[in-house]
């Protein structure tokens, strides 16, 4: 069930994945995103800072990943990548911070 269409149906080891991307600090949205995957038998995909953009476009291309939830430090990375033509099955960002009007 993915009735929001956040996340996009990926088959691998016999069986159908839908994945979620975080790439936050741990913070208390992070821990609300991740349990909210569970009750919808999402899988968490965690991205974290020591990760350069080569990782994070491998992860994203691999499991398909089509939403990540962020934070404001975060997100004109992926506008960059997203400009350098990577992530290309990103097509969701949601920022627990407020975003500038650049980013948008």
């Amino acid at each position: 069930m993915n009735k929001l269409g956040l996340a996009c149906n990926t088959e691998g080891d016999g069986r159908k994945w839908n994945f979620i991307g975080i790439w936050s600090k741990n913070r208390q949205e992070y821990l609300h995103t991740h349990m909210a995957n569970m009750l919808f038998n999402y899988t968490t995909i965690g991205i974290f800072d020591s990760m350069g953009a080569e990782a994070v476009n491998f992860i994203t291309n691999q499991t398909e990943l089509s939403t990540i939830f962020t934070e404001s430090p975060y997100v004109s990375k992926i506008v960059a990548m997203k400009k350098e033509k990577l992530c290309k099955t990103v097509v969701n960002l949601v920022s627990y911070d407020p975003v500038t009007p650049a980013d948008v």
